[in-house]
């Protein structure tokens, strides 16, 4: 009786795909935990609206001295990430590069655009 579910399942229609039954399920490492927890805090960061999005507008605070943390995303500019880790080690800030492209981190903070680099607001 169990080899006839498996069986059903096993077939790949457009419905059983839509449902992810033909998918394989791939348990998450200790990297996927650490991404998570690092966008986890991004989007607390959010909720308290204390998030500056954009390259240039990060490069600005780092100029007034306002900023508490810096994410960049994976396919950041890399002319782009040099300016911003030296503003970086200059004041004493964290920058943490997250797995996620610009795209998809984008779509993390609920924007309809890409987000390549997004700073912390300090008070």
């Amino acid at each position: 009786m169990s080899e006839l579910n498996t069986e059903m399942y096993a077939e790949e229609t457009p419905a059983n795909e839509m449902k992810g039954f033909t998918k394989s399920f791939v348990k998450r490492g200790k990297q996927k935990k650490v991404e998570d927890k690092d966008v986890t805090e991004l989007l607390a960061y959010a909720r308290e609206n204390k998030l500056l999005l954009g390259a240039k507008i990060t490069e600005k605070s780092f100029k007034k001295g306002a900023v508490e943390k810096v994410y960049v995303s994976s396919n950041c500019d890399e002319l782009m990430l040099r300016k911003l880790e030296h503003y970086a080690a200059i004041l004493k800030v964290d920058v943490v590069k997250v797995e996620l492209n610009s795209d998809e981190l984008g779509q993390k903070l609920a924007k309809p655009f890409m987000v390549s680099c997004v700073c912390v607001r300090s008070n």
